[in-house]
């Protein structure tokens, strides 16, 4: 028992010593872990703003060099646009050289028109042989001539009469309008190569005012709007007029002489066809029964009633009266479908002849460009012949189609009545009757 209590009063002591050391153990970890902590959030808040300087310096870096990438890439799209010039193909560089020619060819054009309706005032006679900078010096010129032209007076030339005299004569100038006066006439001039060449003779009216406007007082001119080009349009005979309208008006041609025959020949048929004779039923079956009748020989009237006096059974009468109102219906009809479809097609060659003559019109404009719009309106005006020649003979076409198919219908519908009449004129078929069977 002694050794039990030593024992357990040494272990006791022992356990004491442990705890002690261990308390102390254990603190001096505490305080070494809490050494390291702070030491660790010394280091954490100096990487913090170690960091933070460097994310500023790198930001502005990234600044820096997103603005170099925008510079290179507009750099890069002038150089790639640069590029792409200098790689077009040959097709596309000769469309825009050619749409600048076109342009330049326009701008020419106007400009040479201008100066010919102004070269009598210019003395100019051939303004395409001149240079881009006298011609432009000649517009500057016609500038400054026309504010003279709003005090128009009188000058004196030498004018060649429409006779061929040479005479002397006053001369007012307006412009684009010039007249000259001489003694006892007046006429509307224009300049030839420096010459003063008389065009017209104007009426005595004219000549009073012009004396007039020379004393100094007011009168009335009238004038010519289209500066004389009027007088100077050719005669155009009708044989003229169609042979501009080119290969397409034969066939319009061809058609309307067709329509034409076909509608005189059945004009003169209808015409010389028997007036219709009305009857009232009971003097057709008079005429049924006795077989006389008044119609004229051979006529459409007249087989209708041969067929009814000839054929008794009602059946077969009604069928061969339809037969033959077919036939003479195919008879009064026949040939104006012909008419019919020359009023269609003749329109519609017109119009194929119009736009035939539209291509080729289109075609000499992208050869000589469009600048002279005289030659786009002849052409133009060449083109709708056609289509005006279809129009002309359509319009009498369908007039007439109308006017004998009315005529046919009406004398077909008469035939269908008095027919009519006939179906119902007869006496019913004849019957056998039954035999009586005697009785047993």
């Amino acid at each position: 028992m002694k050794r039990l209590s030593i024992l357990a009063a040494a272990l006791t002591l022992l356990a004491l010593f442990s705890v002690n050391s261990n308390a102390a153990t254990s603190a001096k970890v505490e305080a070494e872990f809490s050494q390291r902590i702070t030491s660790a959030q010394k280091t954490l808040s100096a990487t913090e703003q170690r960091i933070s300087k460097e994310r500023a310096a790198l930001a502005r870096e990234i600044n820096r060099l997103e603005r170099d990438v925008r510079a290179l890439e507009k750099e890069s799209a002038a150089a790639r646009r640069l590029e792409d010039e200098k790689n077009l193909s040959l097709s596309k560089m000769q469309e825009r050289l050619d749409g600048w020619i076109t342009q330049r060819n326009y701008q020419n054009n106007l400009i040479q028109q201008f100066l010919r309706q102004q070269g009598a005032a210019l003395n100019v006679t051939n303004s395409a042989e001149l240079t881009t900078e006298e011609q432009l010096g000649h517009i500057s010129k016609i500038a400054s001539m026309s504010e003279s032209w709003l005090e128009p007076r009188f000058t004196s030339v030498e004018l060649a009469q429409t006779n061929g005299e040479i005479a002397t004569a006053a001369l007012l100038d307006l412009g684009p309008v010039k007249w000259a006066i001489t003694d006892n006439t007046a006429y509307t001039v224009n300049n030839d190569a420096g010459e003063w060449l008389a065009v017209k003779a104007l009426s005595p009216e004219a000549y009073e005012a012009l004396n007039l406007l020379m004393t100094g007082a007011e009168a009335e001119l009238a004038f010519d709007p289209s500066l004389s080009n009027f007088d100077q349009i050719p005669e155009e005979t009708i044989l003229n007029h169609l042979e501009k309208g080119g290969v397409w008006a034969l066939p319009i041609l061809l058609f309307a002489l067709i329509a034409l025959v076909i509608g005189i020949l059945k004009a003169i048929q209808l015409m010389r066809l028997p007036q219709i004779i009305s009857f009232t039923p009971a003097a057709l079956r008079n005429a049924v029964a006795s077989g006389k009748s008044a119609f004229t020989p051979g006529g459409m009237q007249q087989g209708l009633f041969d067929i009814a006096r000839e054929i008794r059974s009602p059946r077969e009468r009604d069928d061969q009266l339809f037969l033959q109102l077919q036939e003479y219906r195919v008879t009064l009809e026949k040939r104006l479908t012909a008419i019919a479809i020359t009023a269609s097609v003749a329109p519609l060659l017109g119009l194929l002849g119009t736009v035939s003559g539209m291509i080729e019109t289109f075609r000499m404009m992208t050869l000589f460009g469009s600048g002279n719009p005289e030659v786009v309106s002849g052409g133009i005006s060449q083109a709708l012949i056609t289509t005006e020649l279809g129009l002309v003979v359509a319009i009498p076409a369908l007039i007439v189609h109308s006017l004998l198919s009315r005529k046919a219908r009406a004398y077909y519908l008469s035939l269908e009545n008095f027919a009519v009449l006939l179906s119902q004129d007869s006496a019913p078929e004849v019957s056998t009757p039954p035999r009586e069977v005697a009785s047993a």
